[in-house]
């Protein structure tokens, strides 16, 4: 199965099971950490961009980064919440598609996510 397919199978999986495990009376929000989306979409090497999603905070999520698929950019996290993190662009970051991904608490292994940022080049 090709690796796009597989990452959207799991998105709509997740999202399914939160108002299933709502109904039952469990609250799936603070147990699975994912991305929605970045605000803006573009953004230069320096920029602060603002991701949501669910479980963000830090006792969640440890670590997020920009991978191209083959290196991993660390991003410096400046406010997190659970709804909301801000972060900073990498300086040293090539101009391109990237996508986000997450390492969280409970799990060293990096996780990609289905949101992308396009990073533009540095003007000047």
């Amino acid at each position: 199965m090709p690796r796009m397919n597989r990452i959207f199978l799991v998105l709509v999986l997740v999202l399914s099971a939160i108002p299933l495990a709502k109904l039952t009376g469990r609250a799936l929000d603070n147990d699975i950490t994912f991305l929605q989306q970045a605000m803006p979409t573009e953004a230069r090497p320096g920029d602060v961009v603002t991701v949501t999603g669910y479980a963000l905070g830090a006792t969640h999520l440890k670590e997020i980064y920009l991978t191209d698929g083959q290196v991993d950019y660390r991003v410096e996290i400046l406010e997190q919440t659970d709804l909301v993190v801000r972060l900073r662009v990498p300086a040293k970051i090539p101009a391109g598609q990237m996508r986000f991904a997450i390492v969280i608490v409970r799990r060293p292994e990096i996780l990609e996510q289905p949101v992308f940022l396009r990073v533009l080049p540095v003007v000047g």
